[in-house]
Order: C-alpha cells, then structure tokens, then sequence
C-alpha cells in the first residue's frame, strides 16, 4: 500500500482511531469476542425522555422490533424505521440505543428499530426481508402501537444503510407499494462486490483508521456467500437500474471523511442525482466511520450537527406528508358533514311540503 499522510480527525475522532491502532485489527478478532467488544464500547448513559417497548412481527420465526417514543407523544405518530450498521454480522438495539432516543426527541416521531437475524446465523437476503416485513406489518396494524400505517420513512448507518436502499427498492416494486417518503444514509455501504476495483476512500484507508476494508471483506462473505447474489441491486445498491433508482425517496447521505466507504456514499448518491431524485450528498470533516453513532465520539461537535441535520430533514419531510393526511381526514370529515346537513335539510323541506 502507498505511504499517505496521517488524515485530519478531530481529538475525539484521533483518540477513537489511536485506541484502535493498539489492539489486533478487527478482521483478526473471532466474531463472539467481537459482538462483546462493540457492545462495551457502545456503553452509554441512557437519553432521559424516551420510552422504549417492543414488539415481534409474526414473520418466520418473528422479528423483533423496538418502538422509541418521546415521553408524553399522543396519537398515532409518523414512524422512521431504522435498521442498524455492523457489518450484518454484530450490534443491536443496545448499541444504537442513543441515536433511536436521540431522532425519537429531535423530531417528535417514533423511531422503530428492528433487531433483524445476524449474519452468519442468517444469510442474505434473510436480513432485507425482516426489515421489508416489519414495515408491511406496521403498514397494516401500526394503529394497534400508537404508530402511523402510511407516513414513514427509513434510515441506516453502515451495513444498515444497505438494508434501507433494499427496504425501499421492495416497498416501491411489490404490491402494494408502500410509500417510503424520505431515506437517510449514515456511512452506507452501496457495494458488496469484493474486488479489486477499489474505489479511492477503500485503497486510501484500506486499514483504516477504525474500519477497514478487510474486515468489510470478511463480513460480506459471512453475510452474502455467494459472489453471484452480490450483484443484485438489493445487495449491491450501485447496481440499481434507472427504472428502479427513479423510484427512490428524497435521500440524505452523510459520509464521514475518514472512511472506507465515504466513496460508496458519493457513487450512490450520484446515481440517484442523476436519475432526478432530490438527494443530499455531505462529507463531515475530521470524522471516521459512523460517527454518528459511535459513543466515544458522537457527542463531538460535528456528530452532533449531523444528528441535528437528519432530524431536521426527517421532520420537514414526514411532517409535511403527516399534514397532507391530516387535512384529508379533516376535508373527508367536512365532507361527511356537508352531506349529513344536506340530507337532513332534504327532509325538513320534504315534511314542509306535507
């Protein structure tokens, strides 16, 4: 590999990426050992005004999902379905407690997470179609958890960025569709081809800082053995036909700069720009992988903001598409009303005649 410079990070990031720097890369650390791994260093304090419950969608042998809900919401709310990074083959609700908690707050919706198989207990495409059946399911029995069936969006971080594009590729291409109306990608991973085709961000920080390329190797192996069904758009997004692509929600991709996959968030980004999707492409300076979500870092200042701009954008997106409904219940009720009153005018006239 060629010799570069040591990239920027900021001091939360060069601590994250120096700590990592001293134990055995992760491609090298046994998978168990691992989950328990990132499970200490995803140990947080609990965001206080959030309520977590659960629920199991009766798909295969269920799926578990997580419902995050500001204390004191009311009513059925719209719901950003978040299905979580890892590589598909680590993390859980526990790991990504405080970004749910954090977007359930910052935009007043409900955030439902859904705790999809872990590979290699499960392969691909196991993991899309718990995510895709957990969003059918709330489509169709949301009222029953205080959830909306048809004001929705999506949002991933890493391999879940994976999961989300899928989602929304089968809600948009099954019957019935079902209408995603915003998609946010956190560091996502859009190709799952392993070769040497690398893109400039894979050759640049092939071992990282943090995340590297062979431990990415590794967990697509685990999670789609076969090289021949990484070729699907629903396992490689960068293979999306245009037919397809123009079919996707308005997107917010956040890449981190110091990353691995930073190039898959940009090449995903530009297919959708290109095909007339309204799509936001953002580099965050200074930061590795996920900062979003990962607790030694992601209350820094740039994390923060980014947290800030996804729940911005969430809201203005769903709360727009909650208010469209709205007014159509309230003009169906109007309308209901006018007919009423008309019908009851109808027979006052008809007795007068008498």
């Amino acid at each position: 590999m060629a010799d570069f410079p040591p990239p920027y990070l900021d001091p939360l990031n060069q601590a994250l990426a120096d700590q990592f720097a001293s134990q055995p890369p992760i491609e090298t650390v046994p998978l168990e050992q691992l989950r328990e791994e990132f499970n200490e260093l995803q140990n947080h304090k609990t965001i206080p005004g959030v309520t977590r419950t659960s629920f199991t969608v009766p798909f295969e042998d269920g799926v578990k999902a997580y419902v995050f809900k500001a204390n004191g919401a009311k009513g059925d709310l719209p719901v950003i379905f978040y299905f979580h990074g890892g590589g598909w083959i680590t993390c859980n609700v526990h790991t990504h407690d405080s970004i749910c908690r954090d977007l359930a707050l910052k935009t007043g919706f409900a955030v439902v997470f859904v705790e999809y198989t872990l590979a290699p207990e499960a392969r691909y495409p196991t993991q899309q179609e718990q995510c895709y059946a957990t969003v059918k399911w709330v489509s169709e029995h949301g009222h029953s958890k205080g959830l909306s069936q048809d004001t929705f969006a999506v949002a991933g971080d890493s391999a879940g960025g994976q999961l989300a594009i899928a989602t929304t590729i089968l809600c948009s291409t099954r019957k019935p569709n079902i209408k995603i109306s915003y998609q946010v990608l956190l560091s996502p991973v859009t190709d799952t081809v392993t070769s040497d085709r690398d893109t400039p961000s894979e050759f640049r920080f092939f071992n990282g800082p943090f995340l590297t390329v062979p431990f990415m190797r590794e967990a697509i192996d685990l999670y789609i053995p076969s090289p021949k069904d990484r070729t699907s758009e629903l396992a490689t997004p960068q293979h999306i036909s245009a037919a397809h692509a123009k079919l996707q929600p308005p997107t917010l991709i956040v890449n981190s700069s110091v990353d691995p996959l930073r190039d898959d968030g940009f090449l995903y980004g530009q297919i959708l720009q290109r095909n007339g999707i309204d799509c936001v492409i953002t580099e965050q300076k200074g930061q590795t992988h996920d900062s979003a979500v990962i607790e030694p870092v992601r209350n820094g200042a740039t994390p923060r903001a980014t947290v800030r701009l996804v729940a911005a954008s969430l809201k203005e997106a769903l709360g727009a598409v909650s208010n469209v409904s709205k007014k159509r219940v309230l003009n169906g009720d109007a309308e209901e009303v006018e007919e009423k009153e008309s019908k009851t005018r109808k027979r006052r006239k008809t007795r007068k005649s008498y």
